[in-house]
């Protein structure tokens, strides 16, 4: 299956569901990484230009560990909601890129803006995608002629409406600290803005879930439930 994961930040994707989407690619899904903001509000003492392009490798570094493709989109983090219709025609151009039997995203209640807009762009976009008249930087790319399954993915930090579908990812647990511990400059970050080490918590939450359904670690999602999205099987791994 064709895989799209869209995330606000460049390691948003990593901490909510790169045991996921480490075992997509291990099952041979084609996954693609998408991200939204460049990541320039995320250091202190470098330029919000260096710390982009800092950002940019990082998380290429990242997705290429499980083979995904990267794609970030460049808007300045803090300043989603402000190129809202720019980001729903760029994210409307690769869910034609890509053509993804499924999406991967954020929910809709989430601790920040940035998170939430990222939701309704990437709804937004899926419709848009569909449409033929809709702008686009890239007309070869053909019309997407599908609604497609959306999955939220449950935030760690928040408290998230109880996951609906859980995945297993014992055996990918030590694949997403890897992809996570990429971000170096945002670990250095973290520990200086919020005095934190996601790459503990990381393993606490996911073990803390893994408890509850009598395993090693889980990732837990929800999904869109408006017409089309609703999904008929199982498309996340088990």
């Amino acid at each position: 299956m064709n895989v799209l994961a869209v995330g606000c930040h460049p390691d948003d994707l990593e901490i909510n569901a790169g045991g996921t989407l480490a075992k997509c690619a291990k099952r041979g899904d084609k996954v693609t990484m998408c991200v939204l903001g460049n990541g320039s509000a995320g250091h202190k003492v470098l330029s919000m230009e260096e710390i982009a392009a800092v950002r940019l490798e990082e998380a290429k570094k990242s997705a290429a560990i499980i083979g995904a493709e990267y794609i970030n989109l460049g808007v300045d983090d803090m300043f989603l909601r402000q190129n809202y219709d720019l980001l729903v025609k760029r994210v409307s151009d690769v869910i034609r890129k890509v053509q993804p039997d499924f999406i991967i995203t954020h929910g809709p209640d989430e601790y920040m803006v940035d998170h939430s807009i990222t939701n309704t762009i990437v709804f937004d976009a899926s419709m848009a995608a569909t449409v033929y008249h809709y702008p686009t930087d890239h007309p070869e790319y053909p019309v997407f002629t599908k609604f497609t399954p959306i999955f939220y993915m449950e935030h760690k930090g928040i408290c998230c409406p109880p996951a609906e579908i859980l995945v297993d990812i014992t055996d990918t647990i030590d694949t997403k600290v890897e992809m996570y511990l990429q971000h170096k400059s945002q670990i250095e970050w973290l520990a200086v803005h919020d005095n934190a080490d996601l790459a503990e918590s990381i393993r606490a939450h996911g073990r803390s879930l893994g408890l509850k359904c009598g395993t090693g670690y889980v990732e837990g999602f929800t999904f869109c439930k408006h017409t089309g999205h609703i999904p008929l099987k199982r498309y996340l791994p088990e």
